[in-house]
């Protein structure tokens, strides 16, 4: 039995999330441990985009947010069931745009052992995780983190 048994992953699609997923799954498989990896949908992205989003019906932005994370999320489920691990995943959607809330809340509910996260993800309308987030997760979290430069070698 490994030091983490319970490893949390968000991603977004974005390259370094990428690579933190690929850290994960390996550390996973060497401990033997659970993955849950999440996707947080920051709803309030219209409000930093200000008047540029003012055309936009805000439903249809939200739909589009949340199908989006969907497919990314199913695409790091199926690469961690690939490898052979026990995994699962959940969308989550954060109308006041507090991504790395989320993400602590989803940790402590999960009770993970251990977060995987880049060092920064997508940015601009794609935005949905990461970015300034890893600076709040280090700053406002008690869990053990592994933080995954982009520029990680493959794991």
């Amino acid at each position: 039995m490994g030091l983490y048994q319970r490893i949390l992953v968000p991603v977004d699609g974005s390259g370094p999330a990428g690579k933190s997923l690929a850290q994960a799954l390996a550390l996973a498989a060497d401990q033997g441990a659970a993955i849950k990896l999440i996707t947080v949908v920051d709803e309030a992205i219209g409000d930093y985009m200000g008047g540029e989003l003012a055309w936009i019906d805000p439903q249809t932005l939200r739909d589009n947010l949340v199908s989006g994370a969907r497919k990314v999320l199913d695409a790091a489920l199926a690469e961690a069931r690939a490898a052979g691990l026990s995994a699962e995943s959940e969308l989550i959607e954060s109308p006041e745009g507090r991504v790395g809330r989320a993400i602590l809340k989803a940790a402590e509910d999960w009770q993970a052992d251990l977060l995987v996260i880049a060092t920064h993800g997508r940015h601009g309308l794609a935005r949905l995780l990461l970015g300034s987030t890893t600076e709040t997760l280090l700053r406002k979290g008690s869990l053990p983190m592994l933080v995954v430069p982009s520029a990680a070698p493959p794991a």
